[in-house]
């Protein structure tokens, strides 16, 4: 049978349908249809940088730990909890390594306390490539200036405050009034988003601690002790070693490693190809270099370490000012890295052979301790000393600073590729490209993806791991995972995979699919795939979009020129101050108060969402406020800094100024942010949803190639494979007649039209008369009784299953009809004929849509790893076991009193429980009683704290300022203010006891998390009777876990997972949606008590966006005990990924069952 396959990809799902073609390759028929529904790995990145966080919490603490033993076993740390300590503790610690410099300290405890806040704070390794020193283009006839790296700017900065040390530095900054302890020092994002412009490099404080040593040396003899200090110094600076790094092939010479972009060859083709891409403009004429003004600027510039900037160009070929000389992404070509000074003056690296240097240069790159391709590399302060008698430099800092000079990773060529290149570079002035399609006439490893890709086509039977054919695509695994985790894929281990989480994801999908309706019909002779350009906008959004794009592009321009005029250097950092200072009508966002220096003087880009807490870089999070405040409210959400710094009637007029300029961003200002962000996170957050879609339609493209026959394919039609538009397929739906198409399948009464009262219409001047009567005034009338039915939407995806419409919709397009639609202007002129030639009108299409859509089975890809989170985040003291139940233990943690109390109601979440027993822990019963104290205290201060707000707020009015409502909010506040005042409550927080059997003990952190994320339900049998039990994912990952029912002698049935689909006789909630005795669901979650099931086609939220759209709400959830499930007979089944029944488990029953 010859067929089309239809797709419509999205991330998370495929839509799939087998439509069969007539002699003339027009839709004829539906075969088929299915619906594969999966979850992307989102939020993988924010799960490595937490879970890289935890450990190094987890690292510093031991750190932290196994210096103090050392130091208290040599008199420089106290006994824990001595007497004194909480005044070692509250003295300035950036004094106390001030102070250590110059004079003896008042105890060598002081020396301690010095070292472990250095471990603390143990500064960056090596800077990163970005922060190199490199030339930045200014406009035409401007000098260019160099840039000095972050690291340099630290010792700028040192050098420009006479202080000697990184502690001084920042002391100085205190007493200058610019900081405190907590504030002084940025944190690390600060630096990555140019807040200041230093970083802080390691070898720094590593001077600190022996500046330090040294001087309190002469005072204490225990800081004599033959190797203390080494010890120490090990301890404190102590680095783990890397693993090595992964590879890719070359991407013309597979079986090759790609080469450094540090490696000589590399940078000689680097030159030699950004030079060829000169060209010199002259009036209307672009012309390319000649030979011999190519090796002038090679030789005479490059080569000697000198950049190749435009007037450098212009000046070296002896250019009139009327000719303009254009550069790749108008960027300064870089000198020849190795003719730089910082290498240049090494006479060492200038006395290696070319095959020497690259050696060396591959071995700074991957500093591996030995030549096993496994080894680990070797640790910042271990490869430095390794260096320095290679390169005959003792000097830390400078042996740094020629490491940070390097280009990091590599390219995409390996040595034979960048030899055969850059012969051919060097002969004439010619591209890459034009080098490469002249040597594919000869080699076809030179040819390019897109001609192999043609010339490959349809010689797969099915789908290959895709890594095997977007080669150029995939990306190395990393050694040391293959060797650790024997459970990868073979494929993926040979091939690679892409970087992507989601499209890695959805290209595994559309293998599974397509091989799967391969097998059963054999290969398509065409494929249809809609392109996801505008998938989730509708035209008035995407209009709104493309709208917003040109306003940002105008603004930016905008921004260039007002940055120009007032002599500022233009990059993206002003352009955003810019665009900030504009919005916010030239008032500091935290000062409104204070006008904006029109040359930003003081001002810094602030997180109003602080990065910390997950704030995102969206233009939505920022504002641009005074340094002091940008560097004051540090990790804090903004309404809590401003509660600590601001008066009542500062913190209203930021409000007012924020709302009324800036709306969208002023949710982010309010008191109740921290409860917002941390229920919805960013809505604001740029989407990768669009993105994703686009690029897996891209790569799908490609990849399906493989399968699909063109061998008789013209020139024009080099490909069977057609990209369908989102707003392209939209208006086929809407042609033929597939419009609230899911209402129809979900059994649901929406119409389109309703009732309302009679009127009559002047279709030409837009007149209405009320009646059934028509006017007796002359006119072209029109009579109307119906509405639109604000409720109904043309495609409302309520139900998984309209993505396999769509991709019927996509499979019975032809060729002409999409050129056609993309070609005409007014896309209503076209016509469309029927979809199908066995239909006779388009009423009989959906009539058939529709019956094919009640057959498809839509398949959820369950979750069955165990992998994924334990527990949450917040880790809670262990007091003891509970001494009544050995299974529970008995936990504490501290909460904010005001996040907690937002009413007078909300004062009794103060007091302890009465469960939770006194004589468990000494501590409960003065908790207890402290708590109990602390709510009499509010109800005592609540009438004294709502007087003074009356009174506050008559002493405003009465100065012409607003009135401001008193709500039992700020009475609250204003209470505990009070009680705090008089003493009655340190600090802001109080104890939360917790009696669980469901935590997670750690016992070597001494804490406890609270149990996530149940694995599966166990469904066994035992002596004839049904039974189940809960699962826990922390559990199921122990590797001498045993369940319950095994214990006990009970056999397994079936286990089912998030996902997993379940057969049961149709509920009666159900029977609208099916006419079946027997229905599919979905198991969304489980508890010890209930397994909650979905109808396995509903696609609707768990709550409506629009309220007025009930519809939209998902009223198909099933929460139920057993009884219900074998009651109603159910079993597991699995399904194939395009929904065919693959195996049927065996069904529950109720009561007893007999052996026979």
């Amino acid at each position: 049978m010859k067929y089309r396959l239809g797709l419509d990809l999205g991330v998370g799902s495929i839509g799939s349908a087998v439509i069969e073609l007539d002699n003339e390759n027009n839709a004829k028929d539906i075969i088929d249809a299915g619906v594969r529904i999966f979850e992307v790995s989102e939020g993988a990145e924010e799960r490595r940088l937490k879970r890289t966080a935890r450990k190094n919490l987890v690292r510093t603490k031991k750190r932290l730990e196994l210096l103090a033993k050392k130091l208290f076993e040599n008199g420089l740390w106290p006994n824990e909890n001595p007497e004194g300590t909480d005044k070692l503790k509250s003295k300035s610690p950036y004094k106390i390594r001030t102070d250590a410099l110059n004079e003896k300290l008042a105890s060598p405890y002081y020396v301690g306390r010095a070292i472990l806040h250095i471990a603390k704070h143990r500064g960056a390794g090596f800077v990163s490539a970005s922060e190199e020193t490199e030339e930045e283009i200014l406009e035409e006839g401007e000098k260019s200036k160099a840039k000095k790296s972050s690291y340099d700017m630290m010792q700028h900065h040192l050098k420009e405050t006479n202080s000697r040390t990184i502690g001084e530095f920042f002391y100085n900054k205190i007493i200058s009034g610019k900081g405190n302890d907590k504030t002084v020092r940025q944190k690390k994002y600060a630096i990555e988003k140019n807040i200041v412009d230093y970083a802080i490099p390691r070898y720094l404080v590593k001077d600190e601690f022996n500046k330090i040593w040294d001087k309190q040396a002469e005072f204490y003899p225990q800081m004599k002790k033959e190797n203390l200090k080494k010890e120490i110094y090990d301890i404190l600076f102590y680095e783990r070693p890397a693993a090595p790094y992964a590879t890719g092939k070359c991407i013309y010479f597979r079986e090759e490693d790609r080469l450094l972009k540090a490696h000589p060859l590399s940078e000689m083709r680097r030159i030699y190809e950004e030079v060829n891409n000169i060209r010199i403009l002259n009036d209307m004429n672009k012309r390319k270099l000649t030979l011999e003004e190519r090796d002038s600027i090679v030789n005479k510039l490059l080569l000697k370490g000198q950049n190749a900037g435009k007037q450098a160009i212009k000046k070296l070929l002896n250019l009139s000012a009327q000719h303009k000389i254009s550069l790749v992404d108008d960027r300064v070509i870089k000198a020849y890295l190795y003719s730089r000074p910082e290498f240049a003056n090494n006479k060492h690296l200038q006395n290696m052979n070319e095959n020497e240097l690259s050696s060396f240069i591959e071995f700074l790159a991957e500093p591996k301790m030995s030549k096993d391709k496994n080894a680990r590399l070797y640790n910042e302060d271990a490869l430095i000393e390794y260096l320095k008698p290679i390169l005959k430099i003792d000097d830390e800092k400078e042996i740094g600073n020629l490491l940070t000079k390097l280009p990091k990773g590599r390219g995409l060529l390996g040595i034979s590729a960048t030899k055969i290149i850059l012969e051919k570079l060097k002969e004439d002035v010619v591209t890459h490209r034009e080098i490469t399609d002249k040597l594919a006439e000869t080699d076809k490893r030179f040819m390019a993806e897109e001609e192999i890709a043609r010339q490959n086509q349809g010689k797969c039977f099915q789908l290959p791991y895709y890594g095997e054919i977007l080669q150029t695509d995939t990306a190395p695994l990393p050694p040391l995972m293959i060797n650790n985790n024997k459970s990868l894929n073979p494929d993926e281990i040979k091939w690679g995979k892409i970087a992507n989480p989601a499209v890695h994801m959805i290209l595994n999908q559309i293998r599974q699919v397509v091989n799967e309706i391969i097998k059963i019909y054999g290969k398509p002779y065409d494929i249809n795939i809609e392109l996801g350009r505008d998938v989730g906008m509708s035209t008035k959004k995407k209009k709104e979009f493309e709208n917003r794009q040109k306003q940002n592009e105008k603004l930016n321009e905008e921004a260039k020129n007002y940055l120009k005029e007032h002599k500022i250097a233009i990059n993206n950092k002003n352009i955003l101050k810019y665009k900030l200072a504009k919005e916010q009508g030239w008032k500091d966002a935290y000062n409104p108060t204070q006008n904006i220096s029109s040359v930003f003087t003081g001002m810094e880009i602030e997180h109003i969402i602080p990065q910390a807490k997950g704030g995102t870089d969206t233009y939505n999070n920022l504002c641009l406020v005074n340094c002091n405040d940008n560097l004051n409210k540090s990790d804090r959400y903004a309404y809590e800094y401003f509660e600590e710094t601001k008066t009542q009637e500062e913190i209203r007029e930021i409000l007012k100024n924020a709302r009324s300029r800036t709306p969208e961003k002023s949710w982010r200002f309010e008191a109740d942010a921290r409860e917002k962000y941390e229920e919805s996170g960013d809505k604001e957050e740029s989407t990768r949803y669009l993105t994703d879609t686009r690029y897996v339609a891209k790569m799908a493209q490609r990849y399906l190639r493989a399968i699909v026959d063109c061998s008789d394919c013209d020139e024009v039609m080099q490909t069977r494979i057609l990209a369908v538009k989102g707003g392209q397929t939209a208006k086929l739906r809407q042609h033929w007649n597939l419009y609230g198409l899911e209402y129809d399948l979900m059994g649901l009464d929406i119409p389109r039209y309703v009732d309302c009262s009679p009127y009559w219409l002047e279709l030409n001047t837009g007149e209405i008369i009320e009646g059934i009567n028509k006017p007796d005034i002359d006119g072209k009338w029109k009579f109307f009784d119906k509405a639109k039915n604000k409720e109904w939407q043309p495609k409302p995806r309520i139900d998984h299953r309209h993505h396999a419409m769509d991709a019927i919709t996509v499979a019975c397009a032809n060729r002409g009809l999409i050129q056609k639609m993309a070609e005409e202007n007014d896309i209503n002129k076209i016509h469309y004929p029927l979809p199908l030639t066995s239909v006779k009108s388009v009423a009989d299409f959906r009539r058939k849509v529709i019956s094919c859509l009640k057959d498809v089975k839509v398949s959820h890809k369950p979750n069955h790893s165990k992998a994924g989170q334990f527990h949450k985040e917040t880790g809670r003291t262990v007091l003891c076991q509970n001494p009544d139940d050995p299974n529970s233990l008995i936990t504490v943690y501290s909460r904010k009193i005001l996040q907690v109390v937002k009413s007078a109601k909300d004062l009794t979440k103060l007091l302890i429980p009465e469960t939770i027993k006194n004589e468990w822990h000494e501590d409960i019963a003065e908790h207890k009683a402290k708590q109990a104290k602390l709510v009499q205290d509010f109800e005592l201060y609540m009438n004294t704290a709502e007087q003074i707000l009356i009174a506050e707020n008559e002493q405003g009015m009465a100065e012409g300022k607003k009135e401001i409502k008193i709500t039992e909010g700020r009475i609250l506040l204003k209470a505990f203010r009070i009680i705090q005042d008089k003493g009655l409550w340190k600090g802001d927080k109080f104890r939360c006891y917790s009696n669980s059997s469901s935590m997670i003990n750690i016992p070597k952190h001494g804490v406890a998390y609270e149990a996530q994320n149940n694995h599966c339900v166990d469904f066994y049998q035992k002596n004839g009777k049904i039974g189940w039990e809960v699962i826990k994912r922390f559990d199921a990952n122990q590797a001498d876990f045993e369940p319950q029912w095994q214990k006990e002698g009970g056999k397994i049935i079936w286990s089912v997972q998030q996902g997993d689909i379940l057969e049961l006789d149709t509920p009666d909630e159900w029977k609208q949606y099916t006419d079946k005795e027997r229905c599919l669901a979905k198991v969304k979650k489980f508890s010890d008590g209930a397994v909650t099931i979905d109808f396995v086609s509903d696609a609707r939220m768990t709550s409506p966006k629009d309220k007025n759209l009930q519809y939209m709400f998902v009223d198909s959830l099933v929460n139920r005990g057993l009884s219900y499930f074998t009651n109603n007979k159910a079993r597991k089944i699995e399904l194939t990924p395009f929904g065919k029944i693959k195996k049927k488990h065996k069904v529950l029953w109720n009561g007893t069952k007999t052996a026979a």
